[in-house]
């Protein structure tokens, strides 16, 4: 496997930007196709190789891995910031696609995150799910109206999440993960496949668990997995079995 470290300039970001990308090219199992895979709000593009075993799934799957560099956004177009859901959505895929050769085939090309990550990887296979076949969600944030309605969010966390959603905290139709799942319904476009996994003791299981309620009346291959752990990185290296297994052992 080669891991590789990319500082570029960004077109949408108006600024350089961190990519970290895992690589079976030198392996010669390349047949894994491609999974983004996001951070949470605490993290950033390197968290996900340093804390996981992620690099030994992508070798055994001959998956090339891309973790963007989102800072705080949730990945999300910025009320009062940058446009980071065009760039992970658009130009991210269309930069790492020439870098590395990889495949265009939408059946070959998943999307995962935790926590914040979580809900981009929800948005982004529901907004595109012509890029995507399959979406991970870990630990994630189905209901962002309910995170931003929360009454312990403390001022700072408010006034950085006004920066992201607007002063108001209002979660628009193309943010919601429940707006976006009927819509995709309602047109007739294809449904990506999507996995759910939080711990019993995460402070968002019941959001979770609200979710899995909702998506198991509509016609998606939605699957919830609850196990015993909270908002950390036990469970989702844990999980990350779950991911692959969900991801490759159907196709």
């Amino acid at each position: 496997m080669a891991l590789l470290t990319v500082e570029t300039g960004s077109p949408t970001l108006r600024m350089t930007t961190t990519i970290h990308m895992i690589s079976p090219v030198d392996s010669g199992n390349t047949s894994g196709g491609t999974l983004y895979l996001l951070h949470g709000a605490g993290d950033n593009a390197s968290t996900w190789h340093r804390l996981t075993t992620v690099e030994q799934y992508a070798s055994h799957y001959g998956c090339t891995v891309i973790m963007p560099q989102v800072g705080r956004s949730y990945y999300t177009d910025m009320a009062y910031g940058l446009d980071y859901f065009h760039y992970v959505t658009k130009e991210l895929p269309e930069l790492c696609g020439r870098m590395l050769r990889l495949t265009d085939d939408p059946q070959k090309t998943y999307i995962a995150g935790l926590s914040m990550g979580g809900y981009g990887a929800l948005k982004c296979a529901l907004t595109y799910p012509e890029q995507y076949s399959k979406a991970v969600s870990l630990s994630g944030v189905p209901n962002l109206q309910q995170r931003l309605n929360d009454p312990q969010m403390t001022p700072e966390l408010a006034r950085e999440m006004a920066g992201t959603f607007g002063e108001r905290l209002q979660v628009k139709p193309e943010q919601d993960i429940y707006a976006l799942s009927a819509k995709l319904i309602t047109e007739g476009r294809r449904l990506p496949a999507l996995l759910a996994c939080c711990g019993s003791e995460d402070p968002f299981v019941d959001m979770n668990r609200d979710f899995a309620s909702y998506m198991d009346k509509l016609p998606y291959d939605f699957r919830y997995v609850e196990t015993p752990g909270t908002h950390e990185w036990r469970f989702w290296e844990e999980h990350l079995k779950t991911t692959f297994e969900f991801l490759y052992n159907n196709n």
